[in-house]
């Protein structure tokens, strides 16, 4: 099933979810770590996308983690609850990547009008921050690599923490 770039942003529902709950970190840059393994062997059928995952969450002790697919797209929820599916009360934020070959920047594919900065993340790779408000705030990081837009977002997240989590995402590699 195909999802748009505003849907994968703001973490869909309808697929599984991973069962599994990652617990006993401390509170750290570090974050809750995230069953890589078995997200990109969840993911890997679905997509041929290469998968940007960060090993943990920066600024969560727990996650539950929920992924999707498909042929131009994947998502991976990060999620406060088991039963959250991504849904937007219970859903810390997420990364997703979307084939996408054009010549408009990720912001103006997202229809963001507020101010979006240029960033510098891990391994010098360009990036654009957003912070983008409705009922409730959601800040994205996005970067673009051979045909591909790759994003992380946090809902009502800070900068520091966003590209945190991209540049975790961006130095642990493709998978």
């Amino acid at each position: 099933m195909r999802r748009s770039l505003p849907a994968l942003l703001g973490f869909t529902l309808g697929f599984p979810l991973i069962p599994m709950l990652i617990a006993g970190c401390a509170p750290s840059l570090a974050g809750a770590p995230i069953p890589v393994d078995q997200v990109v062997s969840q993911l890997r059928p679905q997509t041929p996308i290469p998968i940007f995952l960060p090993d943990a969450v920066p600024g969560m002790e727990e996650v539950y983690v929920h992924a999707y697919g498909d042929e131009d797209s994947y998502g991976v929820d990060f999620d406060y609850v088991a039963d959250c599916n991504g849904a937007t009360a219970c859903s810390y934020g997420g990364t997703w990547a979307q084939r996408y070959e054009g010549a408009m920047t990720p912001a103006e594919i997202l229809g963001m009008s507020e101010t979006v900065e240029t960033v510098t993340l891990t391994n010098g790779v360009s990036g654009q921050y957003a912070n983008t408000c409705g009922a409730y705030c959601v800040a994205t990081v996005m970067w673009q690599a051979d045909g591909v837009l790759y994003g992380v977002s946090i809902k009502n997240g800070e900068k520091e923490a966003t590209i945190a989590l991209a540049n975790g995402a961006i130095a642990a590699g493709p998978r």
